[in-house]
């Protein structure tokens, strides 16, 4: 019997840069028989130690932590540890919970609610479940979406979204072979120069370049190669 209650407590730690804060939450959790207090911190540095040393299934922090970004922490602290956060704080900055549940929080709780909701808080986040209102769930969704949205093309782009599969071919030809005359990149790419000249001035029409040579420029500097080591070198110490 006192197996299984141990293996069901939930191991818990607090970051506060509060003692008083820190005294009360070690003492609401205490009268709860599933969890148990592996340590309390009141900065970033000691904070990492002990969820190192310690493994926490559960970690209650509070994100102002005054001179410190309690946001970044959030992130340094999933890298050293699988413990799950709840954010235990007295600011009511929606935009605040927002950055930290998209840093890796799984849930917020005011300072001002009851304290009947930090301790199911606890058990639910625990569980694997998230513990956010409608509301900052809604707002948080809206943020992954639109960071997820793609972004706005440049003219640069737009210009080289406009070729076709060959012309973008040419360019790419005429990149790697910049020494070599029309009549071998054309030779390279198995068409005739006739054609190449063709595939040429259409290219300079919709990249608004009158020759090779600003060719040459304007794709070493917009065009994206899928292989670094191939990207054309302008000068004998480039790598």
């Amino acid at each position: 019997m006192n197996t299984a209650t141990k293996k069901a407590q939930i191991k818990v730690q607090l970051i506060d840069p509060h003692q008083i804060t820190l005294w009360g939450i070690t003492q609401l959790l205490a009268s709860h028989s599933q969890m148990e207090i592996c340590g309390t911190s009141s900065n970033s540095n000691d904070a990492l130690k002990l969820a190192s040393k310690t493994t926490p299934d559960v970690i209650v922090m509070e994100p102002d932590l005054h001179e410190e970004n309690g946001i970044d922490l959030i992130s340094a602290l999933l890298k050293v540890s699988s413990a799950k956060i709840i954010i235990y704080t007295g600011s009511r900055n929606s935009q605040i919970h927002d950055q930290a549940v998209v840093n890796g929080a799984r849930g917020v709780i005011n300072k001002t609610e009851p304290t009947e909701n930090l301790l199911k808080a606890i058990e639910k986040i625990h569980e694997g479940e998230l513990w956010l209102n409608r509301n900052a769930t809604s707002r948080i969704l809206l943020q992954i979406a639109q960071a997820n949205s793609p972004k706005e093309l440049t003219s640069e782009q737009k210009k080289l979204a406009s070729l076709t599969s060959k012309e973008e071919k040419v360019t790419r030809a005429i990149q790697q072979h910049s020494e070599k005359t029309l009549k071998q990149v054309a030779e390279s790419l198995h068409i005739s120069e006739h054609t190449l000249r063709n595939h040429l001035a259409s290219i300079y029409d919709k990249l608004a370049v009158r020759n090779r040579m600003e060719l040459y420029v304007f794709c070493g500097k917009f065009q994206k190669t899928d292989n670094p080591a191939m990207h054309p070198k302008r000068r004998a110490t480039d790598t």
